[in-house]
């Protein structure tokens, strides 16, 4: 037995060292997706503009971009919340993140302390009951059944997912009860009327294709790099080199095109515009580059870079932790447009991942 495991571990040996000579010399986790069993799973990154900025949006005008990505049929939608445990992690370190996580997820935190008060339950408790009743979640759930889910999943912090399921519920039956209080339902039809992205697009498609919950992705549990630097940044934003910046193309042509719209067919070529391949570079070339190929006070360029690749980083992995749940499918992350080129690099990046084009699906 010991002769035999000797000379297997020599083959082996003689297979890996044949294997590395051929091979590139740098590692490269993508040359692995030749070897996975089955079809990669396809993410598609879809860049939108925060709606919620523009007075006076009409999310009627999404019905043609929410028609093409039903067409999509993705099994998991991914938005720019926080999750869950990132809230938890922020609140937990609330004086090393100066309270951001009261500004980033005011609407979860309300649904946290409504639901929670109901529930009994602390944040990491109904995550667990909301996820157990989930993974025996029936194909036909009674109303009730829905109301205590949303209320579970209110109070993990994930008000979002809550929607879906309130949202699911016949229009007659978005009334209190399983743990929903009125003071909770009016919340979630609060909501439910904003202009957020995240409800107009995300969480109406989820409807539309029968899911159950999203998947909240955002991160920013490296916003404390920018509280180090507030000082030399406010001094920055007031010089002339950092003036250059808002004269970009990204920022003056984008614009005005964002306050024309009027229609469905306008706000899907807007959509279009947003997430070419062109439009990316110049979005990464006017707001990026010029935080590193230039002298800043106290380097808050490169802090700023920092921050920047650490939430789009976590916010891949958040994305790729996700798609656990649509292997060999199809994952929709929807992300502000600044975020699309960067994520679109890091997440083809995965060994079981294959960034897709989302051109092909809006046009």
């Amino acid at each position: 037995m010991l002769k035999f495991s000797a000379t297997l571990l020599a083959c082996l040996m003689t297979v890996a060292v044949c294997e590395a000579q051929d091979a590139a010399a740098a590692f490269d986790p993508r040359d692995y997706a030749a070897h996975v069993h089955g079809d990669a799973t396809e993410v598609y990154v879809l860049g939108t503009a925060h709606l919620a900025q523009y007075d006076g949006f009409d999310p009627a005008a999404l019905s043609g971009l929410l028609d093409r990505l039903e067409t999509l049929r993705p099994s998991v939608i991914t938005i720019e919340a926080l999750g869950p445990e990132t809230i938890f992690l922020m609140q937990a370190y609330d004086a090393r993140f100066d309270g951001a996580v009261g500004y980033f997820a005011r609407a979860a935190l309300d649904g946290v302390r409504l639901a929670g008060a109901e529930t009994g339950l602390s944040m990491p408790e109904a995550r667990l009951a909301a996820d157990e009743a989930l993974a025996d979640w029936p194909d036909a759930p009674s109303a009730a059944q829905r109301r205590r889910l949303a209320t579970l999943l209110a109070a993990s912090g994930d008000v979002y997912s809550a929607l879906v399921q309130w949202l699911r519920l016949d229009a007659a039956d978005r009334l209190p009860g399983e743990g929903v209080t009125s003071e909770l339902a009016e919340l979630l039809d609060r909501v439910s009327a904003s202009s957020n992205e995240n409800v107009q697009i995300a969480v109406a498609l989820a409807v539309r294709l029968g899911h159950e919950r999203v998947y909240p992705a955002d991160d920013h549990t490296a916003s404390h790099l920018m509280g180090r630097v507030a000082g030399p940044m406010t001094a920055a934003l007031e010089t002339p080199e950092f003036a250059v910046i808002f004269d970009h193309p990204v920022f003056t042509a984008t614009a005005l095109e964002a306050d024309d719209w009027r229609s469905a067919d306008a706000l899907l070529d807007y959509f279009r515009m947003l997430n070419t391949v062109e439009h990316g570079h110049l979005d990464a070339e006017g707001q990026w580059r010029v935080m590193i190929d230039r002298a800043w006070p106290e380097d808050v360029g490169r802090v700023r870079m920092a921050e920047w690749d650490t939430r789009n980083l976590r916010m891949a992995a958040h994305i790729r932790e996700a798609s656990a749940d649509a292997v060999g499918g199809r994952v929709l992350s929807l992300v502000g447009s600044a975020h699309k080129p960067w994520l679109d690099a890091y997440l083809d990046m995965m060994t079981d991942m294959h960034t897709a084009d989302i051109m092909a699906v809006l046009e």
